[in-house]
């Protein structure tokens, strides 16, 4: 059995208390960031959700997610590279002007008029973590769930698992947004569900 002596309690305690301090960064600036991160996350899901019932919420989701990229984000879905955020209305929008405008007007499933889908997140998925106060890397996964058929339809993730640098957010003007993104896309998740 080891023999625990004073030193060895008191060294413990130093490095869990200098862990500690060296986590709140002083003012609580980490926390707040890794707050802020979150709730990115949680606004994607939130716009990406019951999307498609009807062209007015179809729009105003296009509008909230576009909001949370930076100006010249970019997102690779599909093998296909999304550059800059586009304009609804314009033709930075159009179908094939490989913006966010226009993936997310023309391609994602959730927008799709006529689907009201719902974006759930295993949360134990997510990862954040604060580069700097102006950088850092997000990644979580969205499950795909039709809420008018009780089905799974897609089963994505924002960032590449295991590649932390796939999924990028910067702080612009105070707030965290998407900069960079790279999507994968898997067979959607099975669910027993009693009948």
């Amino acid at each position: 059995m080891k023999k625990i002596t004073l030193a060895s309690t008191l060294a413990a305690i130093a490095m869990v208390v200098g862990s500690t301090v060296a986590l709140a960064d002083d003012d609580g600036t980490q926390y707040k960031d890794l707050y802020e991160l979150k709730q990115l996350h949680v606004a994607f899901h939130h716009a990406v959700s019951h999307a498609g019932i009807d062209a007015a919420t179809q729009a105003k989701a296009l509008e909230e997610l576009l909001a949370l990229w930076t100006e010249d984000g970019v997102l690779i879905a599909g093998g296909v590279t999304y550059s800059g955020k586009g304009k609804p209305g314009t033709p930075s929008c159009a179908l094939g002007a490989l913006t966010l405008c226009d993936l997310y007007a023309h391609h994602a499933g959730g927008l799709v008029l006529g689907h009201d889908w719902v974006s759930l997140t295993p949360i134990f998925t997510e990862v954040v973590k604060v580069l700097d106060h102006e950088n850092g890397q997000i990644y979580f996964q969205c499950i795909y769930f039709d809420s008018s058929t009780d089905q799974l339809k897609s089963n994505v993730t924002f960032g590449l698992p295991g590649k932390p640098d796939t999924g990028r957010a910067k702080k612009v003007n105070g707030h965290w947004l998407f900069s960079h993104g790279e999507v994968a896309s898997f067979a959607p998740p099975t669910l027993d569900v009693p009948q």
